[in-house]
């Protein structure tokens, strides 16, 4: 039977991130956190000095429940403290829009062609004249074409900015990434895109000192790896390697690490910490087990952990996994008996008592999960077949590492990123090795940089190895059913597979049929699902007209089959098929695909396409018309045609009063016309009180016939 008791900082862990997630699904309607903790408190000192007296099995256990009640409801109360938008001087509570505004970069500056992403955290605003203090964070996007200057902010610069920030924008197409959420998770809910005439700097004034100059060394240090290693696709890996800088990395080499579920070793995280960790670790064993030397050892594993982590800048991933290899140093420093489960809790409670919105960070969940499933489950792997050879056995090792973590970081790495890399038990056998060799090569020829000769053959190694390393993933990225996707699964059947995988590991370990009974209920619940939903896509016929800035594209979907009709534009860039479109199709769960391009007719038997005298267009489908108006309309009929839906696209040179020759139940006005045109539009349309629908503004159209 599972215990508890050896697992204190585990309880501890789960009841406040309970109270995250209480405050976070109840929002403003859970305001009197801090005064609910402290009548916890008090009741749980109450209860405590009750059960020392009593000294019953119930006294101690209704002191223990009121304990975790505490972090319940300091969880909670943490969260509130972090959440900026409730707060009475933020950016939001605004009733008029600031003309100018004062902050300070407050994060890491990202690099993207032709502009720069940060974050700009609020000190002051005018307002009518009037300059008032404020709160908040605004996510900032400033250019940058020129090509020397690959820094023109820097953590830290103080700016005068003229304007009002915006609030971000929900997605404007179906199941699109949810970037809002996102920055919603980090207490940013208004960005700003500038333009060079729309912001000075003001100086420099860097909230943390420290973090200042972390991110000043991290630079230097990219610009060293820049320089010696030479060759763009394997800079762009070791700068991610080495130092967690992604901005240069290569769109082919990052699908192919993806493909092969080898990502994480380009994510500066627990891996690359525990591999140095790891090797400081054998090398001071060398020197005996003595009180001393174990003191000293630990010294030198927690500043060099803690080096490393100031050289990749203080990324939150680095900071986790560097938290949590100090808990063990220090455990193991002074003979602590513990176990891994509560260094882990504990690494996890001081993280989200720092920042609770860690949490919902997709990186912050994968690591925890892979690191329980690689404690857990990998050294039951390895037993099951023992080698005697060396190199068997460490490849077994690695074999058991990867299989364990992608079994604990499955359901996740399905709801987040709807697909799972067939062979990645066959990748991280070559590519953890070479990403061993690049990480200690890259670290040591960026200390010894002051010695040439040394520092020349360490950069010559370390560039070798990643090149070994790209052309492994490229070859096994490339081979037939290399990854599967398309996969999309709830929150619900996320968690029903955790709960599945748990009941399984409690089979295989108490060997008790009850638990493997209860994971074939949960199977024939994930398959009721599954065909009931399967079931109601068979009979969808579902009409969409995507938002996509200065494009046209529409999928006319039957069953699990779909015609995509979009602009040539769309057609040449995959990548903005693949965000804006592709995760719509994933989700009503298309599985065959048909694309083609507007005004033209494609080989669908269902999708009709009528060319007008005046070139415009008319689409039928299922008994549906869509006319798509894009030039003059010179058509002039004596009776009302009749149509569902007129497509206003590109800027028509049509006048509202025109359109009421058609019978039709809305204008459609599509997001690749300019704004002033669709100003325009909106205004005429109202005072002709005819029903449109503003696709650039509130998104996508989506019509279910059935």
């Amino acid at each position: 039977m599972f215990k508890w008791a050896p697992y204190p900082f585990l309880r501890i862990t789960v009841s406040f991130i309970a109270g995250i997630l209480l405050y976070v699904y109840t929002g403003s309607q859970f305001r009197y956190s801090a005064e609910l903790t402290a009548f916890f408190i008090a009741t749980y000192l109450l209860a405590f000095a009750v059960a020392q007296k009593a000294r019953t099995v119930t006294a101690t256990n209704a002191a223990g429940i009121l304990g975790l009640l505490c972090f319940v409801a300091g969880g909670a109360a943490i969260t509130h403290i972090h959440t900026a938008s409730g707060q009475k001087d933020h950016l939001a509570q605004l009733a008029i829009a600031p003309s100018y505004y004062i902050g300070t970069v407050d994060d890491y500056v990202v690099q993207k062609p032709g502009y720069q992403n940060t974050v700009l955290r609020l000190e002051s605003v005018q307002v009518q004249g009037n300059w008032q203090q404020v709160a908040g964070k605004i996510q900032l996007s400033v250019p940058d074409d020129d090509a020397e200057q690959l820094y023109g902010l820097s953590y830290g610069d103080r700016l005068l900015i003229k304007g009002a920030p915006q609030a971000v924008p929900p997605p404007a197409n179906p199941h699109q990434f949810d970037y809002r959420a996102f920055l919603e998770n980090k207490n940013i809910i208004h960005r700003h895109a500038l333009q060079r005439h729309q912001f000075l700097k003001l100086g420099a004034d860097p909230a943390n000192p420290v973090l200042y100059y972390s991110i000043l060394l991290r630079r230097k240090l990219d610009a060293v790896l820049r320089e010696r290693v030479g060759l763009a696709r394997e800079y762009g890996i070791s700068s991610a390697l080495v130092l967690g800088v992604k901005d240069e990395l290569d769109n082919a080499v990052r699908s192919a690490y993806t493909n092969t579920g080898t990502m994480h070793v380009l994510a500066v995280s627990g891996l690359h910490v525990g591999l140095l960790y790891l090797v400081l670790m054998w090398a001071l064993s060398k020197f005996g087990k003595g009180r001393t030397v174990r003191i000293a050892s630990a010294g030198i594993v927690l500043s060099v952990l803690w080096l490393y982590a100031f050289m990749t800048g203080l990324s939150p991933s680095v900071l986790r996994a560097v938290v949590m290899f100090s808990l063990v140093t220090i455990a193991l420093a002074i003979k602590r008996q513990t176990n891994i489960y509560n260094t882990v809790a504990i690494a996890a409670f001081v993280l989200l008592a720092y920042n609770p919105y860690y949490l919902f960070e997709v990186s912050f969940q994968l690591s925890f999960a892979a690191v329980l499933g690689i404690v857990y489950l990998q050294p039951k792997l390895q037993k099951l077949l023992d080698f005697d050879h060396p190199v068997l056995r460490y490849a077994w090792a690695l074999f058991t590492v990867s299989v364990a973590a992608q079994l604990a970081t499955m359901p996740l790495g399905i709801y987040y990123f709807h697909q799972f890399p067939v062979y990645f038990w066959m990748a991280n056998i070559p590519v953890i090795p070479l990403a061993m060799l690049a990480l200690y090569s890259g670290v040591a020829a960026l200390a010894l940089y002051g010695v040439p000769v040394l520092s020349k053959l360490l950069f010559l190694l370390h560039t070798g190895s990643l090149w070994l390393m790209n052309e492994c993933n490229l070859f096994l990225s490339n081979l037939p059913q290399a990854v599967i996707d398309g996969i999309t699964i709830s929150k619900v059947q996320a968690l029903l597979l955790y709960i599945l995988l748990l009941l399984l590991i409690l089979f295989l370990a108490l060997k008790k049929l009850k638990y493997f009974a209860f994971a074939t209920v949960v199977v024939g619940v994930l398959s009721v699902q599954q065909l009931l939903i399967d079931k109601q896509q068979q009979k969808q016929k579902v009409l969409t007209v995507y938002s996509l800035r200065g494009n046209t594209a529409l999928s006319f979907m039957e069953g699990q089959q779909a015609i995509v009709v979009s602009d040539s534009v769309l057609q040449q860039h995959a990548d903005a098929f693949n965000y804006n479109i592709r995760p719509h199709l994933w989700h009503r769960g298309i599985k065959e695909t048909q694309r083609q391009l507007l005004y033209t007719s494609g080989q669908a038997s269902n999708l009709y396409l009528a060319q007008l005298p005046d070139s415009n267009s008319v689409y039928v489908w299922q008994g549906k018309r869509l006319l798509l108006l894009d030039k003059p309309l010179r058509v002039q009929a004596q009776e009302p045609l009749a149509v569902d839906y007129i497509l206003l696209a590109r800027n028509a040179p049509v006048k509202p009063e025109e359109l009421l020759q058609f019978e039709f139940k809305q204008v459609l006005l599509d997001a690749s016309s300019y704004p002033w045109y669709l100003q325009q539009m909106r205004d005429k349309l109202n005072e002709l009180q005819i029903s449109f629908h503003d696709i650039a503004t509130s998104g996508a159209f989506v019509v279910e016939l059935e």
